[in-house]
């Protein structure tokens, strides 16, 4: 009976272990706005070109 209450109680540590790190590992990815799309209002254009500024001037 000792050695089931023993096994029991290692399982459910095991389980706690394991949920706690799962959470602290993948907390990131389960945050608020992981998966949204960044500001679009700030434009990443490329540096312009070497040619294309003296075909400008």
């Amino acid at each position: 009976m000792g050695t089931k209450i023993y096994l029991t109680g290692l399982g459910i540590l095991l389980i706690v272990c394991l949920s706690v790190g799962f959470y602290m590992g993948y907390s990131h990815v389960f945050a608020p706005g992981a998966y949204s799309v960044p500001d679009q209002g700030i434009a990443q254009t490329p540096a312009p070109s070497a040619s294309a500024t003296a075909a400008q001037n």
